[in-house]
């Protein structure tokens, strides 16, 4: 049985609940002195704007199976975690979703012909970009690929998959697979936009084929998940993609033009040339090049609002890779191709 949700009110919600009710009533009082607008208008002026705002907050509730799922319905009261509330439900790892622009969740409990419950989780990450960030970095290792959405995967008691700006998992303890993939379809079908990878994604695997992992990020939590360079943002770009290989790691950061990209290279240059955490720096014309505690060879190279790091072990032939990625990029900024 349906019960109207409990929504969980952050303090940012409720601050920005009050910033609107001051901007309200700014207009209201200008528009009545100054224009001497009729009551009638005023009240149907936010009428409107309060039903554009709950339009708005229902969005994820509008995901959830109804009865165009027969045999599917909701049990308990969903909650709705937005902002910080995501703390109190995720133990450890929301900062990461924050980095990307998290907006809310929706938590819900499902019950399949009144005899199996799961739990589903619908990410709002802000943008298709962000959810396909987001799913690349909550990578597990024994998880299989699962047809549902864009992107998918399974694991032991649980699925995922992201479609739109959305990323949902389901979590159940018992199910067969033709019961998930039908909870997965009832809740797929009611996002309409797909969106394939981001470009970068695309980019940063042009230089060699089959990547074990193809990672999205937007800042320093993200990067770090991947190689930890230091614990602050020595690179201090817009966002970034990285490709996984068994003996290479390729990073891909994208800053908003070339003049910050070259401030910020030469910020990191002279940051990694003298950290103690590493050795044999030296510099070449458009690039720099350490080794790390590990005796990992690392290479950062400037390229045009771009910079393209790599990180091996042995001798990997890198100039091609580069030039490969280097020639994508070119092509992607002149529109002859896109994100998407």
């Amino acid at each position: 049985m349906w019960k109207f949700p409990n929504v969980v009110t952050s303090v940012k919600s409720v601050e920005s609940v009050i910033g609107i009710n001051k901007m309200i009533r700014k207009i209201v009082i200008s528009k009545v002195v100054r224009n001497r607008i009729a009551i009638p208008a005023l009240v149907l002026f936010i009428a409107l704007l309060c039903t554009t705002i709950t339009s708005a907050q229902e969005s994820l509730y509008d995901i959830l199976p109804d009865t165009s799922c027969p045999a599917i319905e909701i049990s308990g009261e969903p909650e709705l975690f937005v902002g910080d509330d995501l703390f109190n439900l995720i133990n450890g790892g929301a900062e990461l979703y924050h980095e990307f622009g998290f907006i809310e969740v929706l938590a819900a409990g499902i019950s399949i012909s009144d005899t199996t419950t799961l739990k589903v989780e619908i990410y709002d990450m802000g943008s298709p970009d962000a959810a396909w960030g987001i799913y690349s970095l909550t990578y597990t290792s024994n998880a299989k690929p699962f047809m549902s959405g864009v992107a998918g995967r399974r694991g032991e008691g649980f699925a995922q998959f992201i479609k739109g700006k959305y990323m949902i998992y389901i979590y159940f303890d018992e199910l067969e697979s033709a019961e998930l993939q039908y909870v997965a379809g009832c809740l797929h079908k009611k996002i309409e936009n797909s969106y394939l990878a981001p470009g970068l994604m695309k980019a940063v695997q042009t230089g060699r084929a089959d990547p074990e992992r193809a990672i999205y990020f937007k800042g320093n939590l993200g990067l770090s998940s991947i190689y930890s360079f230091h614990y602050k943002d020595v690179f201090g770009y817009k966002d970034g993609a990285a490709a996984i290989y068994p003996d290479l790691k390729v990073f891909l950061l994208r800053y908003n033009n070339e003049g910050e990209c070259i401030d910020k290279y030469k910020a990191a240059k002279e940051f990694f040339t003298n950290s103690s955490k590493y050795h044999d720096q030296f510099i070449l014309r458009g690039s720099f090049h350490m080794k790390d505690r590990k005796e990992q060879q690392i290479d950062c190279h400037f390229e045009n609002s771009f910079l393209i790091v790599f990180i091996s072990t042995g001798e990997p032939e890198l100039n091609s890779i580069r030039e490969v990625i280097v020639q994508s990029m070119h092509v992607s900024a002149t529109g002859k191709t896109g994100n998407r």
